[in-house]
């Protein structure tokens, strides 16, 4: 019973711990729609805007490629809710089974103990990497925060390679 209580307290974490998870923000596109600056405003230089371009476009990758990653661990907890569902709900019939029935209800069991071992070893390194994107972020936040003109984001855009 202590091995269910268990189980059940770690789907509970699955659930709520993987879902807290924010999307990445696609930040090459809001670093595009901002207003260019007025004629004698501050302005970043167009070498420093072509940087905060590309590190736009290297975050937004490694956004959308953490935001797959948890979606494997949200994945990963739905498949833990529903087995527990389907064991609990076959517990009370287990008796009446013949032995391929048995067999199908033992695989479920150990898979269903699976997922554990394999949230603790896939969760901590999606915490990294998303801890260290949200840093990357923050800083590319900071640095690239002052505005742009139009000509040298026209300017940026052609020799990027962006539309």
């Amino acid at each position: 019973m202590n091995r269910r209580v268990a189980l059940l307290v770690f789907t509970a974490t699955l659930v709520l711990t993987a879902s807290e998870a924010d999307a990445a923000r696609p930040l090459l596109a809001e670093l595009l729609a901002r207003a260019p600056v007025d004629a004698g405003q501050p302005a970043m230089t167009s070498l420093a805007l072509q940087a905060c371009l590309r590190l736009a476009r290297e975050l937004d990758r490694t956004g959308s490629a953490i935001d797959t990653e948890i979606a494997a661990i949200d994945r990963l907890a739905a498949e833990g809710m529903f087995l527990q569902n389907q064991i609990d709900a076959e517990l009370p019939r287990l008796g009446g089974y013949d032995e391929p029935g048995l067999n199908d209800f033992q695989h479920q069991l150990i898979r269903h103990e699976q997922l554990p071992k394999q949230f603790q070893a896939e969760f901590p390194l999606y915490q990294q990497k998303q801890k260290a994107y949200d840093a990357a972020v923050a800083e590319f936040d900071r640095d690239c925060a002052q505005g742009f003109t139009t000509g040298d984001l026209g300017a940026a855009k052609a020799k990027l390679g962006i539309k």
